[in-house]
C-alpha cells in the first residue's frame, strides 16, 4: 500500500492508498495523450501532421477547439469536434485498450472510510472486479475518463497535503494495456498472462462513449414537452461546428431540465416501475451527452 503525506503547521502525517472511482477531471484543456503499447512502430496523422511512436513510448499533442481529423496507418480516417468545454483526452487511432485505475490516498488508519465502486472487466481472459474503467474508442474523452496521472506518468509513492483536516483523497491514472499489466505485476503481484491453455487474451470494454441522442417517448404530455426541448438543444450541439455552442445553449438546457424534473414530480405517483426506469435512463443519457467535450463527426 502506498502513502501520502499530510503536512500541517506542526508537522507531517502519512496517508495510505486504496482504490475508488471518483472522477477527478484534472486534464488540461486541449491536452491529448497517446502511446504505443505494441512491439512495432506506430504511425498516424492528426490534421495532416505525421506522428511516429516507437514501442513503449508516450506523447502529447495540443488541439485547439474546433474540427480535427485523424488518419491511422491503415488509412482509416476519423473526424472529431473539440469543444471549448473539453478537458483533453486520449488519441487512439488503432483502437487499443486503455484503462483508468483509481487509487485512494488516506491517513493511516482511515483506509476503510474510502470504499471503491468496482466494475467488471476482463483482461487477457481474466475476469476481474475492481475500480478500473476500460475503453477502446478512437478518442477517449477525459471528461468521463478523468486522469490526474497520464499515460506513462506513475502514481506517486506519496502525496503531500497542507489541509490538516484531510483524511484522504482519490486520484485516477490512465494506462495503456502494457503499462497496466506491468503495474499489476509490480504493485499487486498479479501477472495477468493469457488465462487459458488456448491462450485466451480477450479484453472487455466497460466504458462506452454513447453519442446517441434519445428520442423522448414519455406518456405525460408536460414531461414529453420538456424532453423534446432538451433533445432539440442537444441536436444543436451535435450539428454545430461552433466550439462555444455549449455556452450558447446552457441557460436553455438548464431551464428545460429543471422543467422536466418538475413535470415528472407531478406525475411520479402514477408512474410505473418501467416509467421510472425510462425517465432515469433518459436523464442519464442526455446528461452524459451534454457533458462531452469531444464529439466524433
Amino acid at each position: 500500500m502506498k502513502w501520502a503525506v499530510k503536512a500541517g503547521l506542526s508537522g507531517a502525517i502519512i496517508l495510505s492508498i486504496a482504490a475508488c472511482d471518483s472522477l477527478d477531471p484534472t486534464s488540461t484543456k486541449g491536452e491529448f495523450h497517446y502511446s504505443n503499447p505494441t512491439n512495432n512502430t506506430m504511425t498516424f496523422k492528426v490534421d495532416d501532421k505525421d506522428y511516429k511512436v516507437e514501442p513503449g513510448a508516450t506523447g502529447q499533442l495540443s488541439l485547439s477547439p474546433g474540427m480535427h481529423s485523424m488518419v491511422n496507418a491503415k488509412g482509416e480516417k476519423s473526424q472529431f469536434m473539440v469543444f471549448d468545454n473539453n478537458t483533453g483526452g486520449i488519441i487512439n487511432p488503432d483502437h487499443q485498450m486503455y484503462y483508468m485505475l483509481s487509487e485512494v490516498y488516506a491517513v493511516k488508519g482511515h483506509e476503510q472510510r474510502f470504499r471503491p465502486a468496482e466494475y467488471a472487466v476482463t483482461i487477457n481472459g481474466h475476469n476481474l472486479k475492481m475500480p478500473l474503467l476500460s475503453a477502446n474508442a478512437t478518442i477517449i474523452d477525459h471528461t468521463f475518463f478523468a486522469c490526474k496521472y497520464q499515460l506513462g506518468e506513475p502514481f506517486p509513492d506519496n502525496i503531500t497535503t497542507l489541509d490538516k483536516n484531510t483524511e484522504g483523497n482519490i486520484y485516477n491514472k490512465c494506462f495503456d494495456k502494457t503499462e497496466l499489466l506491468t503495474y499489476f505485476e509490480k504493485e499487486y503481484n498479479q501477472k495477468l498472462d493469457p488465462s487459458s491453455e488456448n491462450g485466451d487474451a480477450s479484453d472487455s470494454v466497460n466504458t462506452v462513449f454513447d453519442y446517441r441522442i434519445p428520442e423522448p417517448k414519455f406518456k405525460d404530455p408536460a414531461t414529453q414537452k420538456q424532453a423534446e426541448k432538451i433533445v432539440s438543444l442537444l441536436k444543436k450541439i451535435n450539428d454545430s461546428t461552433d466550439p462555444g455552442i455549449h455556452e450558447d445553449v446552457r441557460k436553455e438546457l438548464f431551464q428545460a431540465t429543471s422543467d422536466l424534473v418538475s413535470a415528472d414530480v407531478k406525475v411520479a405517483a402514477k408512474n410505473t416501475v418501467e416509467d421510472n426506469k425510462y425517465y432515469n435512463a433518459f436523464v442519464e443519457q442526455t446528461g452524459r451527452f451534454r457533458g462531452y467535450g469531444i464529439l466524433p463527426k
